[in-house]
């Protein structure tokens, strides 16, 4: 373990609720609790899940268990499980900063916006202290192997991908992704639009660009979001695709993803 390792482990916080874990599943109450709390436009009433937050803490507990999979590791039900376990950290998160302006406003020792919130603050998942973005970037990532995966994790922006309200899995993770890629691409204040003939996408798509090329076989980015698209959206992207795809990326909203 490299010496900056061991002092970002050393100098992060683990954030726990009070209280003993749980002694029966409590991801059906988390679950009715999430669908009051998402807007139909997929932002987060924070002030009603503070008002009522202990369904997401009782989850938040629940996520430390070590002994949920058995010998279940690599399946559908696993990534479920991670997206929602991150986006409940993101939410529980930003109710312990006190719901910042921005999760970029919650400062760390690690000279970077937000490392207070991703980076410097862990969570206990599965008995791993985990970081949020090592639970984006080491579990969903890593292991998860799908760029659909970018359309269902919300991290507190209203710049990001609308929030699901529901949770992810129960057999039905596939459509899930789907119908979040196509809700999120869209969407376009938050995925994608056309302008002067150019394709203007989320930046998040610049940012794991790597995601996006690697695990659609090398689509250009007119022609993947062509294909989560749809109506005359998605015929412009096509053309576009066939003139080399132009386009660039549009300015990120990191304000919080609180419902007006």
């Amino acid at each position: 373990m490299t010496p900056a390792l061991l002092l970002l482990l050393a100098c992060r916080q683990t954030l726990t609720p009070d209280g003993a874990v749980p002694t029966e599943d409590p991801t059906e109450e988390w679950a009715a609790a999430l669908a009051d709390v998402v807007t139909e436009d997929g932002y987060v009433d924070y002030e009603l899940l503070e008002a009522n937050r202990e369904p997401l803490d009782k989850y938040v507990l629940w996520l430390t268990r070590d002994d949920m999979w058995g010998d279940d590791k690599i399946t559908a039900h696993r990534h479920g499980f991670h997206l929602n376990a991150f986006n409940a950290l993101v939410m529980y998160n930003v109710l312990e900063q006190g719901r910042p302006d921005s999760v970029r406003d919650v400062s760390g020792w690690i000279p970077l916006p937000g490392s207070g919130f991703f980076m410097t603050t862990a969570f206990d998942v599965e008995r791993d202290h985990l970081s949020l973005q090592e639970l984006r970037d080491e579990r969903i990532r890593q292991f998860e192997l799908d760029y659909r995966s970018h359309g269902a994790m919300v991290f507190g922006a209203r710049g990001g991908p609308p929030m699901s309200p529901e949770l992810y899995g129960n057999g039905q993770l596939h459509t899930q992704l789907r119908d979040g890629m196509q809700r999120w691409f869209q969407d376009p204040e938050r995925g994608v639009r056309v302008e002067d003939g150019v394709a203007v996408f989320n930046p998040i798509v610049d940012w794991y660009r790597r995601d996006f090329d690697f695990f659609s076989a090398g689509l250009d980015l007119c022609s993947l979001a062509a294909r989560h698209t749809s109506g005359k959206l998605s015929v412009q992207l096509k053309t576009l695709a066939d003139k080399g795809c132009p386009h660039r990326f549009y300015e990120f909203d990191w304000s919080l993803n609180d419902a007006e």
